[in-house]
C-alpha cells in the first residue's frame, strides 16, 4: 500500500497543479480568440468546454509520468529501504546490497554494500577479540 505523503504523489500532485494551470491558461486564451466570434456567455462555455478537455488529456500523460517514476525510482529506493532497515537491525549482513543502473540511487546503493561490508567485518572483528 502506498503512504498518502509518498515522493511520488507529491510529484504527481505538482504535476497535476501544473497541468490544470495551463490548461486554464490556454482556456483563457480561447475565451479571448472567441469572444471576437461569439458573445460572452457562448465563449465562456466553449473555454470551460476547453479546459476539461485538455485537462482530461493532461491527466494521461501526467499519471502515466507518475507510474514511470515509481517504476524507475520510487520501487528502487524502497527496496533499498527494506534493506539498510534489515541492516541497521542486524539482520541479513551477510546479503549483498546490489546496485541497479548507474545513476544516483546506484551510487547510493553502492555506498550502503561498502557500510554494510564495514559493518560485517567490524563486528567480525570483535567477536574474534572477544574469543
Amino acid at each position: 500500500m502506498e503512504k498518502k505523503n509518498s515522493i511520488s504523489n507529491k510529484i504527481f500532485f505538482i504535476t497535476l497543479v501544473g497541468s490544470f494551470v495551463g490548461s486554464v491558461m490556454v482556456g483563457v486564451w480561447i475565451y479571448i480568440l472567441l469572444t471576437n466570434f461569439y458573445d460572452a456567455s457562448d465563449a465562456f462555455e466553449k473555454a470551460v468546454i476547453s479546459i476539461i478537455v485538455l485537462q482530461i488529456l493532461f491527466l494521461i500523460p501526467v499519471y502515466l509520468i507518475k507510474l514511470m517514476i515509481d517504476k524507475l525510482i520510487i520501487n528502487r529506493i524502497k527496496k533499498l529501504t527494506e534493506l539498510v532497515n534489515e541492516i541497521s537491525i542486524g539482520n541479513n549482513l551477510d546479503k549483498a546490497i546490489i546496485a541497479e543502473g548507474d545513476d544516483e540511487l546506484a551510487e547510493l546503493t553502492e555506498a550502503f554494500e561498502r557500510m554494510r561490508i564495514s559493518m560485517k567485518t567490524a563486528l567480525e572483528q570483535l567477536e574474534l577479540e572477544e574469543e
